[in-house]
């Protein structure tokens, strides 16, 4: 099953986004990335670079804030092996409400070309 992991300049809003997916997909597997290492905000590279290339094998959805962490999600997905980047997806659109409606959309049968159709519904596109 895909994984997600959310990116966020805030501990508490990447703790309480994860709570919130786990309560409503609970067979998901989700983890974050809150602040900076001294949880202060801000984003911590070296713990984005470290979950997504451990998430990517199996299928990973990469939810983010805005500003350094798209930046730091980008430059960890361009680190990654290539044919691990082929397993990731990079979601550009709004954090919140489609995290939601995408981890409750993901079954085991759920394929990353279904994502990226999902994902690219959303008007708002950080990454364009």
């Amino acid at each position: 099953m895909l994984n997600i992991l959310i990116a966020s300049h805030s501990k508490k809003l990447a703790e309480g986004l994860t709570e919130l997916i786990g309560q409503m997909a609970g067979d998901v597997n989700i983890e974050y990335s809150g602040g900076t290492e001294d949880e202060e905000l801000g984003s911590n590279f070296e713990e984005i670079n470290e979950k997504m290339t451990r998430l990517a094998e199996d299928g990973l959805v990469v939810f983010f804030d805005l500003g350094s962490s798209m930046m730091n999600c980008e430059t960890a997905y361009d680190m990654l092996d290539p044919k691990l980047q082929e397993k990731v997806i990079l979601a550009g659109s709004p954090l919140v409400e489609s995290s939601v409606q995408i981890a409750i959309s993901i079954t085991e049968d759920t394929s990353l070309d279904e994502i990226k159709e999902m994902v690219n519904k959303y008007d708002l596109n950080k990454l364009d």
